[in-house]
C-alpha cells in the first residue's frame, strides 16, 4: 500500500471526537496482539464479499489501526490516508465502488498504483454508546459492488466483532474486579465473607483460618451455622431471615467457636446482593470489649432506667436551675461583702474572725452548690466540655491557694510540687480540671487534723500534639480502710461516716470528681492506709498547642490586675445588695473608677441615650426588661457609637446554654456570680483592651 502523503484529502473528525477516542481507549485493545476469533471473522468477511483484503481497523488520534487483517501485512497506516476515517462517520455501510471515479479518492495517493485499492467496503464498529470506534472493512484491487445480502452479511459481521470487543472489555474488567476482591480479602484484618442462600460460605479473608484455627477447606465444606454457638443459632437465623423479608442492612452479634473449643463474638454487617441472592459480610472481633451476657442484660435494663429518668428529671433540672440563681444571687453579696470588710484597716481580733469564718463558709457553701449542679448535669448527660488553651500551674497554684487559709486554720501544711517541664499552654478543659482537684484537696483538708496535704502536677509524656500529665493529692489523713476504698467514688458515700458527723459533707465530692474525670478521658485512683495517709492521682490527656508561651506570671498579673483611670461603668443589677458589692468592688479597685447603676435593663437603656460609659456589668434575670432583651436593643436599635458598647454578663445564671445565649445576644464576655475579684478585674480589661483593638 502506498503510504505517500501527498495530495492528501482532507480528514473528516466525528463531532465527538475527544469522547470518542476516551472510548476507544476503554477498550484496552490498540496494539494488542491477534486474536483468533477476530481473525475468523476477518476471513468469513473476505470469504462472503469475494474479496481478497479483509481488515479490523480502529481509528486513533493519528493512525488506523489493524486489530485483525487478511490480504497484506501492513500494522497501521495514517489515519488521513484511509478510508475508514470516512466509515467512522456513518451509521450504516460505507461502500466505494470505484475509487478512480470518487470524488474524495480521485488524488488519493493510493491511486497512482495500478494495484492500488479500487474497491473498498466498510461497516462501522458501534459500541453500546454510539461510540464509533473503527470498522470492518473488504477491499478490492478492481471495481465491484457487493449485494444486497452481501452488506447485510458484513453489517452481522461487524456487529458480531463490536461484541466481541464489549466481551472482551467486560472479561478484562471481570478479571481485574476479581483481583481486587482477592486483593481486599488477602489484606483485610477483619472477617470477610460471601455466603450463598444454603448457607455455606463460598469465599473468606484469611482473617477466619488465622483466628478461628480451621483450614479454609473446612470452613467452606461445612455449613456455617457448625460454628455458631448453639445458643446464638436462632438469634442469627432470624437477623438472616429479615434480608428475605427486604430489609438492606442487618447488623447483629453472634459467637464463633474455634477450633480449641474456645469462642470468640463477632460483631456482623451484611448485605444480600438482590440479583444473585449472596450474602456479603464483614465481622469484627469485639471479644475484649464484650460485656458478659448477664451485665449486657442489666446494662439493657439501666439505659431503660435512665431513659426513665432523664424523663423524670426534667423537672428536677430545671428546679436545681432556678435554686442555684437564688442561692448564687444573696451568696454573691454575703462573699463580696465580706471580701470588702477584709480589706478594711480598723477590722482586727473576734471582727476579722468572724467575718473570715462568714467568708469561708459562703465559699464552701458555693463549693457545695457546685457540686450539686455538676452531680445533676453529670447524671442527666448534660454536663458539656470544654476544649480551650489554659495554664496547667495556674489552675493547680490557684486551687491550692483558694484553700490555704482552710489548711491554715486547721495548722496544716498545704504544698504545691509543679513539674517544671510541664508545657506552659495546654488544650482542654480547665474548670472540670479545676473542679477536680478542688474537690479532691477540700476532702483531704476536712479529713486530715494534723501533718499536711501536698498537691502536685507531673509530666509523664508528651509529643508534638499531646501531653500526659498525672495529678496527686497526698494527704496525711485518717486513712481509708481497704473493704471502702471501691465504695468512695459511690454518690452519698463516706469511708468513715463518724467523721463525717464531726467534719460534715455530702459524700458528693469523691464522686463527682470520678465522673468529671472519666468525662475528660482519665481514670482516677486511690492509695491509702489507715492512720497514715492518702494519696489520690489521675492523668489526663491533653492536646499540646500549636504555639505555646509564656508570660512572666506576675508582670502578665499586674499588667492585667491595672485599673484604666477615669473608667465610668453601668451596672445594671436588680438586687440592692449585690448593687452595692460590685459598685464597692469597683471602686476599691480604682479611686477614679466611676459606676453609675440602673435597676433594669429599660433604665439602662434610657441611661444609655442621655450619658457616656466605658463599660456595661449586664445582669441577667431582672424585672420589667431582662438583661437579654436589653443587650439585643443596645445592639440593633441604639445608634453607633453606644451599639458597640462592651457588655459583660454578671449573672447568677451559670449553665452552659446561659453563656453561649449571652454571646449569641451580643455579649463581649461573661462572668457568674458569686464573682472572683481578680477574674473581674481582668476580664473588664481584656474586653476594654479587645475593642479598643478593633475599632482601630
Amino acid at each position: 500500500m502506498n503510504t505517500s502523503l501527498s495530495h492528501t484529502p482532507s480528514a473528516p473528525v466525528p463531532e465527538n471526537e475527544q469522547e470518542r477516542l476516551e472510548a476507544l481507549k476503554s477498550y484496552d485493545i490498540l496494539d494488542t496482539l491477534p486474536e483468533k476469533d477476530l481473525d475468523a471473522i476477518t476471513r468469513l468477511a473476505s470469504r462472503i464479499c469475494g474479496t481478497p483484503i479483509a481488515f479490523i481497523s480502529l481509528i486513533d488520534e493519528h493512525r488506523q489501526w489493524f486489530k485483525s487483517k487478511i490480504g497484506f501485512t501492513v500494522h497501521e497506516s495514517p489515519r488521513e490516508l484511509s478510508f475508514c476515517q470516512h466509515t467512522i462517520m456513518q451509521d450504516d455501510l460505507y461502500e466505494v465502488s470505484n475509487a478512480l471515479e470518487h470524488e474524495l479518492f480521485l488524488r488519493h495517493p493510493g491511486m497512482e498504483s495500478k494495484t492500488g485499492a479500487r474497491y473498498y467496503a466498510g461497516a462501522p464498529l458501534i459500541d453500546p454508546d454510539g461510540f464509533h470506534l473503527g470498522s470492518l472493512c473488504v477491499v478490492d484491487n478492481k471495481p465491484k459492488k457487493l449485494s444486497e445480502e452481501q452488506k447485510d452479511s458484513l453489517l452481522i459481521l461487524a456487529n458480531e466483532v463490536m461484541a466481541q470487543l464489549m466481551l472482551r472489555k467486560h472479561n478484562k474488567e471481570l478479571e481485574q474486579s476479581k483481583k481486587v476482591l482477592q486483593n481486599f480479602f488477602d489484606l483485610c484484618l477483619d472477617f470477610m465473607c460471601i455466603a450463598n442462600v444454603q448457607g455455606y460460605f463460598i469465599k473468606l479473608s484469611s482473617t477466619f483460618s488465622t483466628v478461628l484455627g480451621y483450614p479454609e477447606e473446612e470452613l467452606l465444606d461445612r455449613p456455617f451455622m457448625d460454628f455458631i454457638h448453639p445458643e446464638d443459632i436462632s438469634t442469627t437465623q432470624k437477623e438472616i431471615e429479615k434480608l428475605s423479608k427486604g430489609e438492606l442492612t442487618i447488623q447483629f452479634e453472634n459467637r464463633y467457636r474455634k477450633s480449641d473449643g474456645s469462642y470468640i463474638c463477632l460483631s456482623w454487617n451484611a448485605n444480600p446482593d438482590p440479583v444473585t441472592g449472596l450474602l456479603y459480610a464483614s465481622a469484627r472481633d469485639i471479644t475484649e470489649s464484650k460485656i458478659a451476657g448477664e451485665l449486657y442484660q442489666k446494662n439493657l435494663k439501666l439505659q431503660k432506667e435512665k431513659e426513665i429518668a432523664e424523663r423524670s428529671g426534667k423537672m428536677k433540672e430545671e428546679f436545681l436551675a432556678n435554686m442555684s440563681h437564688e442561692i448564687r444571687t444573696p451568696l454573691n453579696a454575703i462573699i463580696g461583702l465580706s471580701a470588702l470588710l477584709l480589706k478594711m484597716e480598723n477590722i482586727r481580733g473576734k471582727e476579722l474572725e468572724y467575718i473570715q469564718t462568714i467568708q469561708l463558709n459562703s465559699k464552701n457553701l458555693f463549693a457545695l452548690l457546685n457540686n450539686i449542679l455538676d452531680y445533676s448535669k453529670i447524671e442527666a448527660g448534660h454536663f458539656e466540655k470544654e476544649k480551650t488553651d489554659f495554664d496547667v500551674v495556674q489552675i493547680v497554684t490557684d486551687t491550692a491557694q483558694s484553700l490555704r487559709l482552710s489548711a491554715t486554720e486547721k495548722g496544716l501544711k498545704l504544698t504545691t510540687r509543679i513539674d517544671p517541664e510541664l508545657p506552659p499552654l495546654l488544650k482542654g478543659d480547665p474548670e472540670s480540671l479545676r473542679q477536680s482537684l478542688l474537690n479532691l484537696l477540700s476532702n483531704s483538708i476536712k479529713f486530715t487534723t494534723q501533718g499536711e496535704v501536698i498537691v502536685s502536677a507531673e509530666l509523664m509524656t508528651k509529643d508534638p500534639r499531646s501531653a500526659i500529665v498525672k495529678f496527686m493529692v497526698t494527704d496525711t489523713g485518717s486513712g481509708i480502710p481497704a473493704e471502702k476504698i471501691d465504695e468512695i467514688f459511690y454518690p452519698f458515700v463516706q469511708a468513715n461516716s463518724s467523721f463525717t458527723r464531726v467534719v460534715g459533707g455530702t459524700g458528693l465530692g469523691l464522686s463527682i470528681t470520678r465522673k468529671l474525670i472519666e468525662l475528660q478521658g482519665g481514670e482516677i485512683g486511690v492509695r491509702s492506709e489507715v492512720g497514715v495517709g492518702s494519696e489520690f492521682f489521675f492523668t489526663l490527656i491533653f492536646q499540646v498547642p500549636e504555639q505555646t508561651f509564656k508570660q512572666n506570671g506576675s508582670e502578665k498579673d499586674k499588667e492585667e490586675m491595672k485599673a484604666p483611670e477615669g473608667l465610668k461603668i453601668l451596672l445594671v443589677e436588680d438586687n440592692v445588695f449585690n448593687q452595692m458589692v460590685a459598685t464597692d468592688t469597683l471602686k476599691e479597685w480604682s479611686s477614679s473608677l466611676e459606676v453609675d447603676v440602673a435597676e433594669n435593663g429599660k433604665v439602662a437603656i434610657d441611661k444609655l441615650k442621655q450619658n457616656h460609659y466605658d463599660l456595661v456589668l449586664m445582669d441577667i434575670q431582672m424585672p420589667e426588661m431582662d438583661g437579654h432583651t436589653a443587650v439585643r436593643t443596645i445592639r440593633k436599635e441604639l445608634p453607633e457609637p453606644v451599639c458597640k458598647i462592651p457588655i459583660i454578663a454578671m449573672t447568677a445564671h451559670a449553665s452552659v446554654k446561659e453563656i453561649e445565649a449571652c454571646f449569641v445576644d451580643g455579649m463581649n464576655e461573661y462572668i457568674s456570680k458569686p464573682f472572683d475579684t481578680l477574674v473581674l478585674f481582668g476580664k473588664v480589661n481584656r474586653v476594654l483592651k479587645s475593642v479598643g483593638e478593633d475599632s482601630k
